[in-house]
């Protein structure tokens, strides 16, 4: 899952005004100094959909655009620098999603147009939709948005299998966009002969971008039929053969820009030893800001990182400075940091350790994304969210918070939830 970063220079990651790439930018790396990234984004969020969303105007934002100019004055951190610098606290439970209908939440993303919100969405055979969970309704996480994505899906060959969301600049039109990576495939499970499980569940594969409405009412419901989607179908190497092969992923990544995104292997211990074979990682091989929808492009792997514990991953979240990846894996393996030695180059990955235990003990822990929810100012861009794909829904949302002028707050403490853990028997 990724949230995405505005450039008032460049007309996309690492692009000139001109659309021509810069000779010294990797994909999905511009120059611009991390704080200042950081400081300036929801500012400059907020311009961008101003004339086709809504203005802001608030004390809040002309703090957010003085920092940014003091922190143009600052040395910029070493590489060595971490977002969360002192560490994390224990997971809290910050709230129920307020409905039973979300029954299978396989992924979250903040949103960055809309301060209190996370995106989520269902896992497989269920509806083909994106829901918008408020942090500010009364009670907190009642679903204030429902975008409807049937009118799509339903051209595609196989029906839809949303394992993850990010929120990134849109490739095809201005603003930002909720990414959707339609890219599970049970029938991908790796055998001991290095063979897929089997070839029945079609290995047809997505990715869509859908622009992310404004939300104004924190009391109702906005429903709204997706469009203006930018689609394109993904497509691996297929050698017959281990590695080139077709995978079952759950976490995916995009790049600020929009340009690029990453998908990360769901390694099973059903077929396979999960525990000593590394999960791969492939990356859409185009620019998709200069490929049209609908078209099909290749993937290609990139590199590949051992199951953290040996724990298979289920979600994933890339930091807009593209120098951490939060990982959540599934049963009771917590979630875990990836660093690179070089922002967004998965060909210099590495782990970092674990930054939270499933201490709360979520049933089905799929999801994990850094908060720009504004729930707390001072934990914006550090703290992160968890949700999982128990059943029969009213899923707690976790929150973990960073040490980093963390402050003790009663909205932040355990509540007590009004639903019990409704879990269902695990199946992959």
């Amino acid at each position: 899952m990724r949230i995405g970063f505005p450039s008032n220079k460049t007309g996309g990651c690492g692009l000139t005004e001109e659309g021509q790439r810069t000779s010294d930018d990797a994909p999905g790396r511009g120059k611009r100094d991390d704080d200042d990234r950081l400081a300036t984004m929801r500012a400059a969020a907020r311009t961008t959909s101003s004339s086709s969303m809504h203005a802001i105007a608030s004390p809040l934002v002309v703090a957010l655009l003085a920092a940014a100019a003091l922190l143009l004055l600052a040395p910029a951190r070493t590489l060595a620098s971490r977002v969360c610098e002192h560490g994390y606290l224990p997971p809290v439970n910050f709230a129920n999603v307020q409905t039973h209908k979300v029954n299978e939440a396989s992924g979250i993303v903040s949103s960055v147009a809309n301060d209190n919100i996370l995106w989520t969405h269902e896992d497989s055979g269920k509806h083909a939709r994106i829901y918008g969970i408020s942090l500010k309704s009364s009670p907190p996480g009642e679903i204030v948005a429902r975008i409807d994505l049937n009118a799509y899906t339903s051209k595609h060959k196989q029906g839809p299998d949303f394992e993850d969301i990010a929120l990134s600049r849109c490739p095809h039109t201005e603003g930002y966009c909720l990414w959707m990576g339609d890219i599970g495939d049970n029938c991908a499970r790796l055998q001991s002969n290095g063979q897929p499980w089997s070839y029945d569940c079609g290995g047809r594969f997505y990715l869509m971008a859908v622009p992310e409405p404004a939300i104004t009412d924190h009391d109702d419901v906005l429903k709204v039929k997706a469009k203006n989607v930018f689609e394109v179908e993904l497509e691996y190497p297929n050698s017959g053969r281990y590695p080139n092969i077709p995978m079952d992923s759950e976490a995916m990544v995009v790049s600020p820009e929009g340009d690029k995104a990453w998908l990360i292997e769901k390694r099973h211990g059903l077929h396979w030893d999960y525990h000593n074979t590394p999960a791969r990682i492939f990356a859409t091989s185009q620019n998709l800001t200069r490929v049209p929808s609908g078209a099909k492009i290749g993937l290609r792997m990139e590199n590949t990182i051992n199951n953290p514990n040996g724990w298979k991953i289920t979600g994933a979240d890339l930091h807009p400075t593209g120098r951490e990846l939060l990982v959540r894996t599934g049963d009771d393996g917590g979630t875990y940091m990836y660093t690179f030695d070089r922002p967004f180059d998965f060909t210099s990955i590495k782990m970092d350790g674990k930054v939270a235990e499933n201490s709360l003990h979520q049933p089905q822990p799929e999801a994990v994304a850094y908060d720009f929810t504004m729930a707390d100012p001072e934990q914006y861009g550090k703290a992160f969210w968890h949700i999982s794909e128990q059943g029969e829904g009213y899923q707690p949302l976790e929150y973990v918070k960073c040490k980093d002028n963390a402050q003790d707050s009663e909205q932040f403490e355990v509540r007590d939830l009004n639903y019990p853990y409704r879990s269902t028997p695990y199946q992959g």
